[in-house]
This record gives C-alpha cells, structure tokens and sequence, in this order.
C-alpha cells in the first residue's frame, strides 16, 4: 500500500515538474531536444557576444523543432545582465569593457555570471524544475550539481538512454539538424572566447572578418594599470596585429585551418554550446 501511495505522489510530483533542456546548440542539446523536446522548454543564455551564425542557428533549430514536434517545443533566450559600480551591463562585451580585463582559465565570470547565474535565476521563478543536461554516455564523470537552486532535479537523458556522441551526431544529420558551425567555433559560443585556438582565430580573418575585428577592437579597449595592452591568448600577437600578417596570407595554402576541430575542443561547460 505505500508503495502504490508514494508512486502516485511521486507521478503527481512529476506531473507538476517543468521539464527544460539546457540548450547550447551544439551536438548533444539539440540531440536532446529531438528525442526529449515535446512538452519541454529549451533554454538558452545569450550572453550577447556570441557568433552570428550561432543566433542564425537558434531561429533555424527553433523553427524545425516546433515544427517536429507540432507545436509543443519552446526555445527561450534568456537576456542576463550584471550590475558592476552601479551601473548595469547587458552584455558580455560592455561588462568586460568595464571590468578593463577579459576571462580566464582562472577566472571565468563569462560563464559564472552570463551563463550559470542568469539561468538559475530564471528556474527560480518555479516551484519544481526538471532540467536536462546533455553529457553523453561517455561524460558520466561531469555530472553534478551545476547550478545553485534547490528547486531543480537534473537527468541525465543521453546517459540514461546510453548514447554516446556518435549515436547523436547520426541522429541530428538525419533531421538536417547538425550544427555545422564554422571551424572558428570549435570552443566556446563567444566570438573572443579564451579556449578558442590560434587555428580558429585565424579561421575568424579569412571566414569572419567583421567579428575578429570586433575582437581587436575589444582587446585594444583592455589596459592595465600600466598602460600595456591585454591580449586574449599569451601564445598569439595582438589581435590587430593578427589581423595584418593573416591579411598578407590570404591567397596562401590556409586549407587546413578551415577544417573543424570540434571534437578534439575541450569543454567550456555544460552551458556553452561544445
């Protein structure tokens, strides 16, 4: 008898749970949207500096899954801001502009503050939150409490079910869904991102030469106390100066920095789009 009592409460309790997919648009959330996405809402966090052809993939994602699943999928865009001396920044590009110095291995408010933050204080407004994080079978090391609210209870769908990465790249090119993004989008969803390789900036010159200017202009906007220039990644040039020898290398042998490196990328968490 109280078996069949606690699992009518906890069928009840279920029944009462919102169900949301972290969504990164990267290979495992979109899987995870396909398989698991009716009746369930889809959140992603807009730090306001992310690639154009990333918001170009959330409209395209956005419209197949609703489509797919008939209407019954939402994709929220959550919009974060952070307060820094009084003044209130809607950007991940103005806050770093103000704080006068970029994110790091070390100290990475990109994520904590434009990303985990945002999204635990839009779960906040619900009683009973059930979110869908998308580690593969092979990720079952990374699972864990990856936000701060007492009111959400995680899954693990991917794991679950055992797909491994393989299994969810396969399944999204049979519903046009893989996310070819371009190979200067391997790490991370920002157009200056600190985990992004030397391969992918210069990628950025010849395939996007409006956004890496974007970021020279950005790093130029950082100085130290000392009037020196901050740069993005110690083992390259400035930016600017990136830009320049790049430029003279345009009609030369570049092929092989076009070639994705996705799946060699290491991780910028579970809410950035790798």
């Amino acid at each position: 008898m109280f078996k069949s009592v606690w699992l009518v409460w906890l069928k009840v309790k279920n029944n009462n749970m919102k169900r949301f997919i972290s969504f990164s648009g990267g290979v495992e959330s979109t899987a995870m949207c396909v398989l698991y996405g009716k009746g369930a809402t889809a959140i992603f966090c807009d730090t306001g500096s992310e690639h154009a052809e990333m918001y170009k993939r959330l409209d395209y994602v956005e419209n197949m899954l609703k489509e797919y699943h008939e209407g019954d999928f939402e994709l929220v865009r959550i919009k974060p801001s952070k307060m820094y001396k009084g003044k209130e920044y809607s950007s991940l590009t103005e806050f770093i502009k103000a704080k006068q110095y970029f994110p790091s291995g070390g100290r990475r408010f990109c994520t904590a503050d434009f990303k985990i933050k945002p999204i635990d204080d839009y779960l906040s407004q619900f009683e009973e939150v059930e979110l869908m994080i998308g580690l593969n079978i092979e990720e079952t090391n990374r699972k864990g409490n990856h936000l701060k609210g007492k009111n959400i209870t995680y899954r693990y769908p991917l794991i679950e079910d055992e797909h491994d990465r393989f299994f969810c790249i396969e399944l999204l090119k049979t519903y046009n869904l893989h996310p070819d993004f371009p190979p200067y989008m391997a790490r991370g969803g920002c157009k200056f991102c600190f985990f992004k390789s030397k391969k992918e900036f210069r990628a950025m010159v010849h395939l996007a030469p409006d956004e890496i200017r974007e970021v020279a202009e950005l790093e130029e906007a950082i100085q130290d106390k000392r009037g020196k220039f901050y740069r993005i990644k110690n083992d390259m040039p400035r930016i600017r100066d990136f830009i320049k020898i790049e430029e003279k290398n345009l009609f030369g042998n570049n092929s092989k920095f076009y070639e994705s490196d996705t799946d060699k990328a290491p991780s910028c968490g579970v809410f950035c789009h790798r």
